[in-house]
């Protein structure tokens, strides 16, 4: 049997004896943001709170229930213009207008304080390793998050370690942006499949990021397709578990080296 490692299931003796034998603990977040029509709100911390399980039960550590919190701001005039909308238009991260309802974002400063205050308790509680385990990537969002992360690192007895559950994120800005695409849907197709109908997608033909909020990352990066639709090696309707359960296990082998690393560091 697994080693249990959520802290809401274990007695204070137990996270005690675990503190002592790794002072690591995690913390996963993200918000509840539109993932497409196919997907559940809570793909970005259900990624990332998968994440810091399984690299709990490798490396050592307790995971702290997952914050739903996370932020974005308004697309700069070239976002726009790459998605296909126009370049004066105005809308906040994903919340894109053919949407069925808005996301749960979150304002930067409440972000930070909701974070700051449970890095604070944290400290109290004697950890030498903190893990922001996030799911989200929006760029104001990981902002927030890695200047929290680097005071607390030079501020206080505690470093503080930003990760994010994509393939390539510990190796430097070469990952990818994709929104709500194969990459995304795979994984959750693998750790919750109920959750996840691609029959709520046209059966055929381009999938416009205009219409469902579904972006990659070539877009994301100012290399829209013609006619501003996703690549179709990014359709998220030839997403399949087996690619999630590829994925994850890659994500899951790179955070837990950095968090090795990071262990070692803090002696």
């Amino acid at each position: 049997m697994s080693r249990e490692v959520r802290i809401q299931m274990l007695r204070p003796g137990q996270i005690i004896a675990e503190r002592e034998r790794v002072p690591l603990v995690f913390l996963p977040l993200g918000p509840l943001e539109w993932h497409g029509p196919h997907l559940p709100l809570g793909v970005d911390p259900l990624n990332a709170e998968v994440a810091a399980l399984r690299v709990a039960q490798e490396v050592g550590g307790i995971v702290l229930p997952t914050l739903y919190v996370g932020t974005e701001r308004e697309r700069n005039p070239d976002m726009l213009e790459a998605i296909g909308f126009a370049r004066e238009d105005y809308l906040v991260g994903m919340d894109f207008p053919a949407n069925a309802m808005p996301s749960f974002y979150y304002p930067e400063e409440v972000l930070a304080v909701i974070v700051r205050a449970t890095l604070n308790l944290l400290v109290k509680q004697g950890y030498k390793l903190a893990v922001l385990m996030n799911g989200h990537a929006a760029e104001n969002h990981l902002l927030t998050l890695q200047r929290l992360a680097v005071e607390f690192t030079n501020e206080s007895p505690m470093r503080v370690l930003l990760l994010v559950p994509i393939p390539g994120y510990t190796q430097g800005d070469d990952w990818n942006y994709a929104h709500a695409t194969a990459g995304e849907t795979s994984v959750v197709m693998a750790v919750a499949p109920e959750t996840v109908d691609v029959t709520t997608l046209p059966a055929e033909g381009p999938l416009h990021n205009v219409d469902h909020a579904i972006v990659d990352d070539q877009t994301f990066r100012g290399n829209p397709t013609p006619d501003y639709s996703v690549r179709p090696e990014d359709d998220p309707r030839h997403a399949t578990a087996a690619a999630g359960a590829t994925r994850l296990d890659a994500c899951v082998a790179e955070l837990a080296a950095a968090v090795r690393e990071a262990l070692a560091a803090v002696g």
